[in-house]
């Protein structure tokens, strides 16, 4: 029987070595990364039926590399936002962002909120931003212990505690490790780390990942 999927989780590495490997500047390299992120989630929401993709797109960590690499992942954020917005059709699917979003500038941050209130459509994606792994547990435990409610469970209070853990999880760059992603979801998740980077990636290459996570036996310890 093959293992039912509802979560694909992305990190998507290799944009600024795709830029310097193609002599393309980093604005038309995060665009084509971009496009990419958007393909690959209609054929993993409309081809394989996943109900939430979710993506790696800028890091906490990331915030200290310099500002001319950051700069064009914000104001291609600005761009899609300004799009979600005004061409929302285009996407058939909802769209929340998690993370640190305080960083972002006043109308950012409201747009933000805007999207991450809309609910139109049965699948979701969620974007990662301004993220660290670390941060989400000790944030939920902070909060967890400030609450008097033996009602509400510690993962009730992390940024996805709306969306099912990841089945499984690709990582482009040819790096293996998660650089800290969802560290508390992904104690059963299954883990493919390809040697292409993210703009290159095919959607034959989740084709293969998916039918090979279909036939793995999952046993979650037991």
């Amino acid at each position: 029987m093959k293992n039912n999927i509802r979560h694909i989780s992305f990190i998507m590495d290799g944009n600024n070595r795709w830029s310097k490997l193609n002599n393309i500047d980093l604005k038309t390299s995060y665009k084509k990364g971009a496009e990419k992120l958007f393909n690959i989630v209609d054929r993993c929401f409309f081809y394989h039926n996943v109900d939430y993709v979710s993506a790696f797109a800028l890091s906490s960590h990331n915030l200290s590399r310099p500002k001319k690499l950051i700069s064009p992942i914000i104001k291609l954020l600005d761009f899609y936002l300004d799009e979600f917005l005004n061409d929302s059709s285009k996407y058939k699917y909802n769209i929340r962002f998690i993370g640190n979003l305080n960083f972002f500038k006043t109308d950012t941050r409201s747009k933000l909120e805007i999207i991450n209130n809309q609910n139109k459509y049965p699948k979701t994606l969620i974007l990662a931003l301004n993220y660290s792994g670390t941060q989400d547990i000790i944030q939920a435990a902070d909060l967890f212990k400030k609450n008097k409610n033996s009602k509400i469970h510690f993962t009730d209070l992390m940024s996805t505690s709306h969306y099912p853990n990841p089945d499984l999880l690709i990582r482009t760059g040819g790096y293996q490790r998660l650089s800290d992603f969802f560290l508390f979801q992904m104690n059963f998740t299954e883990l493919f780390f390809l040697n292409v980077l993210w703009p290159n990636l095919k959607n034959k290459s989740v084709d293969a990942i998916v039918d090979k996570y279909s036939k793995i036996e999952r046993k979650f310890g037991k």
